[in-house]
Order: C-alpha cells, then sequence, then structure tokens
C-alpha cells in the first residue's frame, strides 16, 4: 500500500509516522514505532565498521563501551565551521543529521515492505535557509533526493488543524518543550499550511532533561553516598549510573499519568525501590514549568498580537488598557498548542492555562506530533502536484476544443500569434549630419604648438650657456693678482 513518511528528527528523540493512500484518498497520519519498546527512539548514531551508521537504542548500548564512536547532540550543530569527531574522523553536523533519516526511512521501509513515495523532514525552528540547504545537500548525497522539510513548529500546526478546524488567517501559537530545550512560534494559517509571525523563540529551558535532573536530584539525596563511591571508569558503574538516569526518566513519564510512581535503583551497594509522588514532582519542577508562558508571551509579542486589540477594546468600552489575556494576546489566538513529552504533566497544561487564561491543546502522546505533522504535510505536498499535474493535463485538452462558446476567444489568440511570426519590414534609419572638421584651424594650432616648443627649446639652451660661463674656475694668474 503507497505511504508516505514523517520524520522528526528532534535534539534527543527521533519519531516517524506515516500516512497510507486507499484507493484514492490518503489516510489519517498514525505514528510508527521505530523500536519494539517505544514509539520513538534517541537521536544517537554509532559509526559501525563498514563506514555505516546504526541508530537509535543499539546506538546508545554501544556508548558504554564504545563511546568514542558515538555522536549525540548534533542537531544543534548543523552549520558550524567545526566537524564533529567520531572515532578517528570529522563529520560534519548535517551529514550525521541525513544518516539519521536515511535508517529511519530504511527501518520503516522494511517494515512496511516498501520505500516511502515521499519523505517530510520536520526540523529545528531555528534552521534557516542555509542550515536546511547543508542538510539538503547532505541528504541528497545518500540518494534521497524527493524530501521536503519544515519547521518542528509549522508541523505541530499541520497535525494540530488536520484533527481541528482552523479558519483561514487564524492564529497558533506552538510551545515545544524539547529533550535539550525550549522553542515557542506563534504561525498564521494560509492554507494549505502556515506562515511563521514574528521570530521564533528559542531558550536552553526548561527542557526534559531539566525535569529529568530534577528526579534524579530527588534519589542522589536519598542514595548520594552510594552514587558518590561510582567508578566512572568501571564498566558496570557507568551502566548502574546510566540505568538509573534511565529510571529517572521513566518515572518522570509515568507521573503524567499516576498520581505515584517508583524508581528501581540497582547500584553495586544498594538495590531497592523509591517511590515518588505526582505532588512532589510536581513541586520539583513548577519553578521550570512556570517558565513556559512567560516564553510564550514574548513569542506572542514578537509577533505583534495583542497592543491592537487591547488598544481597540479599550477604545470601546472607554476604560484604560489592563494587563490581562487580552493585553497579552492570547484573544487574538485561535489556540495555544503545548509539543514535547515534558507537556504531559498536568501542571504544565494548568500553568499555562492560568497565566493566558486560555485551555492550550495537549494531544495524548505529544511527542508525536511534528512527526505526524510532517507527514500530513507530506501528503499535502503529492496532492498539490497531482492537482498540478491535472490541471495541465485539463488546460491540454481544451485547447484542442473546436467550436463552443471559447473557439472565437481561441482563433483571436491563434491569429494574434502568426502576426508575430510574420517577418517585420526592415526599418530605414537615417543617418544623422555630422560636420566636418576645420583642417585650417587644425593646422594653425599645431603651428602654435611646434613655436611654442621650439623656444622653450631655445631658452633652455641660452640658461644652460650663462650658468656655464659663470660658474668657470678662475685662471692662476688672477689668482695671484688678488
Amino acid at each position: 500500500m503507497p505511504y508516505v513518511l514523517g520524520i522528526h528528527v528532534g535534539a534527543t528523540a527521533t519519531s516517524a509516522a506515516v500516512a497510507r493512500r486507499e484507493g484514492g484518498r490518503w489516510g489519517a497520519a498514525q505514528p510508527l514505532p521505530l523500536s519494539s519498546t517505544a514509539q520513538t527512539v534517541p537521536t544517537v548514531l554509532c559509526r559501525v565498521q563498514d563506514g555505516s551508521f546504526v541508530a537509535g537504542e543499539p546506538a546508545s548500548r554501544q556508548e558504554l563501551t564504545h563511546h568514542e564512536w558515538v555522536v549525540r547532540g548534533f542537531t544543534r550543530q548543523v552549520g558550524d565551521d567545526a566537524p564533529m569527531l567520531v572515532g578517528s574522523e570529522f563529520v560534519s553536523a548535517q551529514a550525521l543529521v541525513a544518516s539519521m533519516v536515511e535508517w529511519v526511512a530504511d527501518v520503516v521501509a522494511q517494515q512496511l515492505g516498501h520505500p516511502a513515495e515521499h519523505i517530510t523532514l520536520a526540523h529545528s525552528a531555528l534552521w534557516g535557509p542555509f542550515r536546511t540547504h547543508l542538510v539538503r545537500q547532505a541528504l541528497a548525497g545518500l540518494g534521497l533526493r524527493d524530501v521536503t522539510m519544515v519547521p518542528e513548529p509549522v508541523a505541530v500546526a499541520m497535525d494540530y488543524a488536520s484533527k481541528q478546524q482552523v479558519t483561514e488567517q487564524g492564529k497558533v501559537a506552538v510551545a515545544n518543550v524539547g529533550g535539550s530545550g525550549f522553542d515557542a512560534t506563534v504561525l498564521q494559517h494560509r492554507a494549505p499550511g502556515f506562515d511563521v509571525l514574528g521570530s521564533p523563540l528559542d531558550a536552553g529551558y526548561p527542557s526534559g532533561q531539566d525535569l529529568d535532573d530534577e528526579v534524579f536530584g530527588h534519589v542522589r539525596e536519598a542514595f548520594g553516598e552510594h552514587i558518590d563511591e561510582l567508578d566512572p571508569t568501571d564498566r558496570t558503574h557507568r551502566a548502574a549510573l546510566a540505568g538509573l538516569r534511565a529510571e529517572c526518566a521513566r518515572a518522570k513519564e509515568a507521573l503524567s499519568y499516576h498520581p505515584g510512581a517508583t524508581v528501581r535503583v540497582d547500584l553495586p551497594q544498594v538495590r531497592t525501590d523509591f517511590a515518588l509522588s505526582r505532588s512532589r514532582f510536581e513541586q520539583l519542577s513548577r519553578g521550570h514549568l512556570e517558565r513556559i508562558p512567560e516564553l510564550l508571551l514574548q513569542s506572542i509579542q514578537s509577533a505583534g498580537l495583542g497592543k491592537s486589540s487591547e488598544s481597540d477594546r479599550a477604545a470601546r468600552t472607554g476604560k484604560t488598557a489592563s494587563v490581562s489575556s487580552g493585553g497579552t494576546g492570547a484573544d487574538d489566538l485561535d489556540a495555544v498548542v503545548l509539543a514535547g513529552g515534558s507537556v504531559r504533566t498536568p501542571l504544565a497544561k494548568q500553568i499555562v492555562a492560568e497565566r493566558l487564561e486560555t485551555t492550550p491543546q495537549v494531544d495524548a502522546a505529544p511527542e508525536l506530533v511534528a512527526a505526524r505533522g510532517a507527514a500530513v504535510s507530506a501528503v499535502g505536498v503529492l496532492s498539490k502536484g497531482s492537482d498540478q499535474q491535472a490541471s495541465a493535463a485539463e488546460t491540454s485538452v481544451l485547447m484542442r476544443v473546436e467550436g463552443g462558446p471559447d473557439s472565437d476567444r481561441v482563433d483571436i489568440i491563434e491569429a494574434q500569434r502568426q502576426r508575430e511570426a510574420e517577418p517585420r519590414p526592415p526599418v530605414q534609419v537615417k543617418a544623422m549630419y555630422v560636420e566636418p572638421p576645420d583642417e585650417d584651424r587644425e593646422r594653425r594650432l599645431k603651428i602654435l604648438k611646434l613655436s611654442l616648443a621650439a623656444l622653450l627649446i631655445l631658452a633652455g639652451l641660452a640658461l644652460t650657456f650663462v650658468q656655464t660661463v659663470e660658474g668657470h674656475p678662475l685662471s692662476p694668474t688672477t689668482s695671484t693678482q688678488r
């Protein structure tokens, strides 16, 4: 069954979604698991002996034993002058992104039995034309030339618009809490896609890693003595520490659905379960989550929303403009959409709703919305291409119709083309009269110039003679008389 593929290569996690064509219609975009245990895989690559890359969980497992051949965090390095060291070779970050896309496309093709008809990549909102061009070149070098690229917030908005009605020219604010950072963007709906308003806002925090660190720090308070005894050069100890951090991340995700979770502590000196309640986790994470609405407001103001609407309301009511949701620009938005796995935390939605006085939209799997939106965008690319081909075919048929209401217009156009094709008569141009030069005047000027030159030569000879006579040395006789 034909399908299109949407891929989201995030800073810490990568996801995929497909949309299948049944008959003449495309189905809804659905996420496709990239591993046997999870919908997403880590954005990690490991270089193997033949020079190719493996990604995801197989690459993460190699990090404990062959860390020099494993690389992560490359999405934020795209466009940098310095390449990244992988083993004994330097590789550009854009080449690593292309390798990640190739790996995902191969995994999906193996699952579904054949390659995708089209691929759309959802990328960081901070990538401009230069960075996207570099990634396109790297993809083409791997044979992936039929790839469309869309910014991550646009993909999130496309996924939301595929399920909820968004009016033409309607505005949507997208806040993404990624694994290693935060970005917020305001977009305006212009069918069939979205345009970015203002400048995307990027911040290093809050991030999913910040929340994981809070949980790990809380566990460390109880088991700090045992953690400090771990030897970082010992492979077993490194594996135990990595496992504990993974348990903290898993507990954070579980607290999004349950009032409590347990962290499995499996260290060489101690093996036990550590209980963590949602209320305690919210206390630890509140300081980070409160940054979300503040940064969203900055993005809304960057898009120029709120000022005109608040002044109009004040003029109609005769009241002074106040600092409210209208003053922030939230009333000018059709929706506020939160994306990223960390926004599953109920406290995140609550804080944004209280500050902006509007209920944010959070998907049941917010870490997958960018991949689904990329698949929706891929469907639009193929549909647009099909419409253009159909339109061209229809135009070709109409031009061959004879008779009918438009036949006179066709005849007129054909006659005009024939007139344009006929040779035009030559154009005769009369030469402009130019007055001949005055030969007598030129001869007089030549004689004058020669006379002046002769006088200068004679004057020079005379001056030289005078100086020679005055400077002649005295004879011996004259000198004795004096």
